[in-house]
């Protein structure tokens, strides 16, 4: 049986605990975590392997200006995995919401 591959978008205080909740089931693997930030927070993600993602092409051009190893942005994050739960604040999730109906994408919005 292959694992539901969960892609996790906002990689706050909720984010960083979906990701460990997904990470804790047999049946489900973080495909890949998604966010704007440029300063330390991800880089505990980055260290244990994981997919990190920016927003969009302007947020990836910053990130990787300031060192952090990039694999996309959400919309390739988004070919990569079966279901996104957005951590994003709530204006940002409902903005979201849109991209992941063009997509076809199953989604959980907190």
């Amino acid at each position: 049986m292959s694992k539901i591959r969960v892609a996790i978008n906002g990689y706050g205080v909720i984010g960083k605990r979906v990701a460990l909740a997904v990470g804790t089931q047999d049946d489900m693997e973080v495909a890949g975590v998604c966010d704007v930030t440029t300063d330390w927070r991800l880089r505990p993600w980055l260290s244990t392997g994981g997919k990190l993602f920016a927003a969009d092409e302007a947020h990836a051009t910053d990130m990787a200006k300031a060192g952090l190893k990039l694999d996309g942005t959400l919309r390739e994050l988004l070919g990569q995995c079966d279901i996104i739960v957005d951590c994003t604040p709530k204006r940002v999730a409902a903005s979201n919401v849109t991209l992941y109906r063009e997509q076809g994408k199953k989604f959980i919005v907190q």
